[in-house]
């Protein structure tokens, strides 16, 4: 049990980098055919980056890393392996994305996981392993996954992205890889924006890539080393400006406008809130001004619905989060998570239709916070801390290095 604690905030703080697009950039480099050289504010690491960094790494990368840059080769063995194992640890897009970057380099894949990925649900993964071929050696719900390639992906494939787009990115930087033309159609297709983020990767990388309706088209000669800037992280700048924006003031810096990241949504948010939205060279500042109660639609960003929540509860009058149906495949069923976190809060909610509509209003009364073994429920928690201005008590912290390293509870 760990208590958090209200702590002053600091006039400016760095946007932790976004791990969304360091990933990406992980996976594309091992795929490449030269030097790729990522810069940003690579100090503090989350743990789903690491594991993509172990992952290259035991695939034959070799990676040079100091605090703001990283020099990355990529193998010089193009020979597969029969069979290799590798370690996602929690990470979902990890996983989803090997399943296709992986069989470049090896016939047979052994992937293992850790924490609360062993426990997710992955009906969805293996529709998605039929429709690439991809034969399952493994007991259906056991771990690990064994996979093995059956056929070569074909030029054209259509895949169910309605659950995740995951599988979807991992396909098309698989494709790129292999160069020549390939046409995915996405059956519905939710999380348009880190789609598109992938693709403006690989277009960077020298990839013809685009998507048009559904329809992904990749026409590639193969994926180039480059130089490339790391963002800040969009989904964990946004418990710090939700703190400057329910308890103070708070800037951050290093955060891309226009980004592609689809928790920059935030910033419509804030303003809707009634807090003051100011954007300079400086960064983003965020100040308290008032607290309107929103209505905002979190299907393409449901990483940033705990934090929403804890909002929403600071504001005046009802407030609606819709896109309730995207949260029960994250860390934990999120939607249950954030309710437990409300109800220890003392917030009146309740569910309509697909959306959470949430009473303005929090009373805490002690108890013990249920983090679900969830980072966003962790930072969410921390945030309401902040505003209420009392510590909150909460069973594991340990969870939020998984985005968000460096953070200080005491």
């Amino acid at each position: 049990m760990v208590q958090i604690r209200p702590n002053r905030l600091l006039q400016v703080y760095p946007a932790p980098v976004s791990k969304s697009q360091l990933q990406r950039e992980l996976l594309l480099a091992l795929c490449s055919n030269g030097e790729s050289i990522l810069r940003g504010n690579l100090v503090q690491i989350p743990e789903d980056v690491f594991k993509a960094l172990e992952v290259i790494e035991t695939l034959g990368c070799i990676v040079a890393r100091s605090d703001n840059q990283w020099k990355i080769l990529p193998p010089k063995n193009k020979q597969k392996f029969d069979r290799i194992k590798l370690q996602v640890g929690e990470s979902g897009f990890l996983l989803r994305s090997i399943v296709s970057i992986g069989f470049l380099f090896a016939d047979e894949l052994i992937l293992q996981a850790s924490g609360t990925l062993l426990n997710r649900k992955l009906e969805s993964l293996q529709d998605d392993l039929k429709a690439l071929g991809i034969g399952q050696i493994s007991l259906k719900g056991a771990w690990p996954l064994v996979l093995r390639k059956e056929v070569a992906f074909s030029e054209q494939l259509t895949l169910d992205a309605s659950s995740t787009s995951q599988t979807a990115s991992g396909l098309i930087m698989a494709m790129a890889a292999q160069e020549g033309r390939y046409e995915v159609f996405l059956e519905n297709p939710v999380s348009n924006p880190y789609l598109e983020f992938t693709l403006q990767c690989l277009r960077n990388r020298g990839v013809e890539a685009s998507m048009t309706e559904n329809l992904c088209t990749i026409n590639s000669s193969g994926i180039r080393g480059a130089k490339v800037h790391v963002q800040g992280d969009w989904s964990g700048a946004a418990n710090l400006l939700c703190m400057g924006a329910m308890s103070g003031q708070v800037s951050v810096k290093g955060l891309l406008l226009n980004s592609l990241q689809a928790d920059e949504l935030v910033l419509d948010v804030l303003r809707k809130y009634g807090a003051t939205v100011e954007i300079d060279s400086e960064g983003i500042k965020v100040a308290h001004k008032e607290q309107n109660r929103f209505q905002v639609d979190l299907t393409d960003a449901p990483d940033l619905f705990p934090v929403l929540a804890v909002l929403a509860a600071s504001a005046n009058g009802e407030s609606r989060l819709e896109g309730i149906h995207r949260l029960a495949t994250k860390e934990s069923d999120r939607l249950t998570s954030t309710m437990a976190l409300l109800n220890l809060l003392g917030v009146e909610h309740w569910i309509e239709d697909r959306a959470l509509i949430i009473q303005g209003g929090m009373h805490y009364q002690g108890g013990i916070i249920d983090s679900f073994k969830d980072h966003r429920i962790i930072l969410a928690a921390v945030v309401a801390s902040k505003f209420l201005n009392e510590p909150l008590w909460i069973n594991s912290v340990k969870e939020v290095t998984k985005s968000f390293k460096g953070l200080d509870f005491s």
